[in-house]
């Protein structure tokens, strides 16, 4: 069972300016001591600006009006802003190269790959592989990698928990049943996270 809308909404917000908090103050900050000898805060405010320039851009795909049609390249191009900054990375090697993945489903990608960030608590790996008519797979690899918990309950029908620190889990899911792409969680390796099906429904 989902949140109301209006709750989702203000844990979408409340979890936007977190992200976005921490590299606009690293900013702010290093542009106070541009006047200070060395090149150590010119280099904090480039880092600051760049983090902060490629995760508006994947909040834009994950979290408003979405994306067209996306290649490999360019859904990379979108991630780098979920891992920039972060000691995550996202490995896309398993995925079909030249497929041309369409919007809604790209859109569903972005947000699971938001949910595996946060299953993975030390950092790691998220990989995604598959392709458009067989389904993706989405899979968070690293130490102590687990999903959020109201990503299971949301999968079995259940009420998911809404904090601004789990929120891509239920925006995942309301975004997922509204574009008809199915979810399926297979079955795990020991000691790992499983990895998350995504499925067109309306594929042959």
């Amino acid at each position: 069972m989902l949140p109301d809308s209006i709750a989702l909404a203000q844990a979408v917000c409340t979890r936007l300016c977190h992200d976005l908090g921490g590299p606009a103050g690293a900013l702010s900050g290093a542009l106070d001591l541009l006047d200070a000898p060395g090149d150590d805060a010119l280099d904090v405010a480039r880092d600051a600006s760049r983090i902060m320039d490629r995760r508006i851009r994947f909040y834009r795909a994950a979290v408003g009006a979405g994306c067209g049609d996306c290649r490999v390249e360019e859904i990379a191009q979108m991630a780098e802003g979920l891992t920039l900054g972060r000691r995550s990375s996202i490995d896309l090697t398993d995925l079909e190269a030249t497929a041309v993945f369409p919007a809604h489903l790209t859109q569903v990608m972005m947000l699971a790959a938001w949910a595996a960030v946060d299953a993975l608590p030390r950092g790691g790996v998220i990989r995604l592989g598959g392709d458009v008519e067989g389904g993706l797979s989405v899979w968070p690899d690293g130490a102590g990698a687990a999903w959020p918990a109201g990503l299971t309950a949301g999968l079995a029908g259940e009420s998911v928990p809404l904090t601004a620190r789990d929120v891509a889990v239920p925006l995942l899911l309301a975004v997922a049943a509204s574009a008809g792409v199915r979810l399926d969680m297979m079955m795990g390796g020991a000691g790992g996270a499983a990895p998350l099906m995504l499925t067109l429904a309306t594929r042959n």
